[in-house]
């Protein structure tokens, strides 16, 4: 390549693929070092590519997480389309693995981590990266992990599919069986994908030894999902549970969400008791039923006085155990002593203040394993900005304040509809959403990632996985 590309100095390259070069480049309108994408000419001439391309690098541009490769700019040179992004100065995951091996399981866990936080924010933005593997992820010096390709995976399916250009096998190794099958894909393509990563992370080696496209095609579509402990010996087992799940055959088998995948894997190499859960029996939240019509208010009465009563008899159905944050702490057994009279909390709704009966004189948050009384709280205080943002965890705060009261601002009230179902550390749960300018109210399902932050709980991840 020229050694000018437009007002780009090109240095040296970096690495070549099927979907372009990246080369080191100075920017000489900025004085700075890039890291500068440019596809192959035969992209730019697809009109649908461009179309695509320009649509979602835009959108990949507004992210703002550490963990995804900022992009400084998109465009077009002398015909050739192209990304300027921060340069990372360290090497991708994949060149990792091949030139010092396997892992160690926490370093392991570490990595997927931070992918998953990377994937959180993006799948909270609609985006969906469609090729998560280890040369897309790159490790600075110092093991901070970065994922990169937003917004060239889903334009490069969509206009090649899966026999045109820069479909390489490497893609293929981590691609989930709807993606065969013509299913549209989800947010859990990338789940399954890095389970994949984790797996690959752990061994050295890639999900399944197959080479050709079809034998790659029928193993993820036919062949159980690899279990690393049996191929390299201090794998914990319980990671193999964490890979056959993030790889089930099933979108609807698999984690509902990265975070959730991530807090399973970190869970199965968590030593036993390295956590001391705070007091269980200091706050218990019952569930908020959603209005109904007046025939119905009986019923709905006698479930929640049958909720109250689980409740005052030890908590059963209520209190909710979190195993991936809090790993072998005993369920704390029911007291004989008589809990404290219920306190009313106000809680935002279209209509009234509806009360919520709490077990302590202290209108805060529910205790440390009720996460569902806790989603039940947060989305009942809506749109209360002040008190939901003092809620929520280190992930949600890279988004700005501004953007989170104007979403808020739409709404005169939230609240969530039937049981949340919580496992590990992640909440599945139905929203109701009323808007303030009349428009009928939306019902949408939310997972919500459930973090600890100083001893109690906050809301780090929340993505949309249908609305109504």
């Amino acid at each position: 390549m020229n050694p000018e590309f437009g007002p780009y100095r090109i240095e040296r390259p970096i690495a070549r693929g099927g979907m372009g070069e990246v080369l080191r480049a100075r920017d000489t309108r900025l004085d700075r070092v890039v890291a500068l994408k440019v596809l192959p000419p035969h992209l730019a001439a697809d009109q649908e590519f461009r179309e695509r391309f320009r649509r979602e690098a835009h959108a990949a541009a507004r992210l703002r997480e550490p963990h995804i490769v900022p992009i400084h700019g998109f465009g077009e040179i002398d015909g050739r389309l192209y990304l300027d992004m921060q340069l990372v100065e360290g090497e991708d995951l994949g060149t990792r693995l091949s030139t010092r091996g396997p892992m160690d399981p926490a370093e392991a866990v570490d990595v997927v981590g931070q992918i998953a936080q990377a994937l959180t924010a993006a799948h909270a933005e609609g985006l969906v990266h469609r090729d998560v593997k280890p040369s897309n992820i790159l490790l600075n010096h110092n093991g901070f992990a970065y994922l990169v390709d937003f917004g060239i995976a889903r334009s490069q399916e969509a206009t090649s599919g899966l026999t045109g250009a820069g479909a390489a096998i490497g893609t293929l190794d981590y691609m989930a069986p709807e993606r065969f099958t013509g299913a549209r894909p989800d947010q859990r393509v990338d789940v399954y994908a890095l389970a994949c990563v984790l797996h690959q992370c752990l061994t050295a080696t890639k999900p399944f030894a197959a080479t050709t496209a079809a034998s790659l095609l029928h193993a993820h579509l036919n062949q159980p999902p690899p279990r690393p402990s049996l191929l390299r010996p201090g794998v914990p087992t319980a990671l193999d549970g964490v890979v056959a799940r993030g790889m089930a055959k099933s979108p609807d088998d698999r984690y509902p969400t990265a975070e959730a995948l991530a807090a399973g894997a970190r869970n199965a190499v968590r030593p036993p008791g390295d956590f001391t859960a705070p007091p269980l029996d200091t706050r218990a939240f019952t569930q908020v039923e959603p209005d109904v019509p007046p025939r119905r208010r009986k019923t709905a009465f006698a479930v929640a006085m049958t909720l109250v009563l689980l409740v005052l008899l030890g908590g059963v159905g209520t209190l909710v155990a979190l195993p991936a944050l809090l790993p072998g702490a005993p369920v704390a057994a029911p007291t004989s002593a008589a809990p404290a009279a219920p306190v009313p909390v106000p809680v935002r709704t279209t209509q009234s203040t509806v009360p919520v009966a709490v077990t302590t004189a202290s209108a805060s948050r529910p205790a440390p394993r009720d996460l569902t009384g806790f989603v039940v709280h947060y989305y009942g205080l809506m749109p209360d900005t002040d008190a939901g943002w003092a809620l929520i965890g280190p992930n949600l705060r890279l988004r700005t304040r501004d953007s989170y009261d104007k979403f808020w601002s739409k709404f005169s009230g939230a609240e969530v509809v039937g049981t949340p179902t919580a496992e590990g550390s992640t909440v599945t749960a139905r929203i109701r959403l009323h808007y303030r300018d009349g428009r009928p109210d939306v019902t949408e399902t939310h997972v919500l990632g459930i973090a600890l932050r100083d001893g109690e709980l906050c809301v780090d991840a929340d993505s949309v996985t249908k609305s109504r």
